[in-house]
């Protein structure tokens, strides 16, 4: 079986964001040999990740970093859209959940900006976001940030800007 990815390639694993195939290797375990892409998560924590090259529904969660191209297209596709706030909490959290595990760039962008918006409004009346919508725009952010600023080679403070510049939002 020809693998998809290869040592040293820098993929994007589901919520686990970055991480670079460090290496593919035979595992043996319960009298049975499979192959497992190993991924080591490139920002933040340490994480080791064994995908096994045989499941199709954990390799389909691995794919390469957009290009910068790409990047471009989906913030230009964004401009001028954007998610409106739902002030019932169960049904906010519900919607912005199915938003999160979808992996759609394009509402995540959406999604930041609307709970960005939100913060902003709240923080100016002296009060903050729920941690719900607070956990959820961390995690959002992280993932974006660390693809933008590998796919466009920028720092990490440099995404925001970059972001505001091509949505026309500075």
């Amino acid at each position: 079986m020809t693998e998809k990815f290869a040592v040293n390639d820098y993929v994007i694993y589901g919520k686990s964001g970055l991480c670079k195939v460090s290496e593919i290797k035979t595992v043996h375990m319960a009298n049975t040999k499979n192959k497992y892409y190993v991924l080591n998560a490139v920002n933040g924590n340490q994480v080791t990740i064994y995908v096994p090259c045989n499941n199709t529904t954990l390799v389909s969660k691995m794919r390469l970093p957009m290009t910068k191209e790409e990047i471009d297209l989906l913030l230009s596709n964004t401009k001028g859209q954007e998610i409106k706030w739902i002030d019932n909490n169960n049904e906010r959290n519900e919607y912005f959940h199915s938003i999160a595990e979808s992996e759609n760039y394009k509402d995540w962008l959406l999604l930041i900006g609307c709970i960005y918006m939100k913060k902003r409004e709240k923080l100016a009346a002296g009060k903050h976001l729920s941690s719900h919508d607070e956990n959820t725009l961390k995690l959002l952010e992280k993932l974006i940030e660390d693809e933008f600023c590998y796919s466009l080679q920028l720092d990490k403070n440099q995404v925001s800007n970059y972001i505001k510049e091509k949505l026309e939002i500075l």
